[in-house]
């Protein structure tokens, strides 16, 4: 093999498919690392909250609650249509969560 040959620009381009391919491969296992990372944490805390939902349903269930007010602010949905909603899709997000965390494909 001659000098030429080393450094022809089929060579380069192989190294540069090479170094892509791998490249590739270690986004994606970083990716997978910290999705299940990520996704543990998510389980962890919502375990560790998850007691807290009469307390946090109460607390956005009247047109004058704080929150209710803030967003009612910021969006201009009223605050009664806010009242409504936001306690029923917290509701529908614990039980969801709750069926997720408890089925055996994500047990910790």
């Amino acid at each position: 093999m001659s000098i030429d040959e080393l450094f022809s620009e089929r060579t380069w381009a192989l190294w540069g498919l090479l170094g892509t391919a791998l490249g590739t491969l270690l986004l994606v296992a970083a990716l997978l690392w910290t999705g299940a990372r990520v996704g543990g944490q998510a389980r962890a805390l919502w375990r560790s909250v998850r007691g807290q939902r009469a307390a946090l349903i109460a607390a956005v269930d009247e047109p004058a609650d704080p929150l209710i007010a803030q967003l009612a602010t910021l969006t201009r949905v009223p605050p009664g249509v806010w009242a409504v909603f936001l306690p029923a899709f917290l509701n529908a997000l614990a039980e969801g969560l709750d069926r997720a965390l408890n089925s055996p494909d994500h047990a910790v």
